[in-house]
């Protein structure tokens, strides 16, 4: 009996170490996809043809991977108008462009960068701009801005 017992301790042992053993592996689980969100400062509510306005944007990332990449763009939605950036280079309505080489992009905290856009209104009607945010990994954030076109109705 005691070495039936003895023989049951050594083979419940060895279970488990092969089971620790088993479980424990040198690989490193490294987190790459974080939430993200596109804030945007207060913005005046009218503008006029032919009027700029402009859009301090935050990106608010959850956490840091450093090889996740950010592509911004804009659909006008109402209206006419353009954006641009600090260097005065105009975005093309519907295309990404990356982030990363956004004129004035403020990195200093990885998780909230900010970055200046322009939007200048090419027509007296309401606008409505919808900036799309997306990243290497396929999330898609979105920010819409309105802005009323400044006139009295008669």
């Amino acid at each position: 009996m005691e070495t039936m017992t003895r023989i049951l301790a050594i083979g419940c042992t060895a279970a488990l170490a092969v089971l620790f053993l088993y479980a424990c592996n040198d690989k490193l689980d490294v987190q790459q996809e974080y939430d993200f969100s596109l804030s945007c400062w207060h913005l005046q509510s009218a503008i006029r043809k032919d009027e700029s306005v402009e859009m301090r944007l935050t990106l608010n990332r959850s956490g840091n991977f450093r090889d996740t990449r950010y592509y911004i763009g804009y659909i006008q939605m109402e209206g006419k108008g353009e954006v641009y950036d600090k260097n005065g280079t105009r975005l093309v309505n519907r295309e990404l462009h990356e982030l990363r080489a956004m004129p004035g992009l403020d990195e200093s905290d990885p998780c909230r960068q900010v970055f200046t856009l322009y939007y200048t209104a090419t027509a007296d009607k309401q606008s409505e701009v919808r900036f799309v945010v997306v990243d290497n990994f396929g999330t898609q954030r979105e920010l819409e801005v309105a802005f009323d076109s400044g006139r009295k109705s008669d």
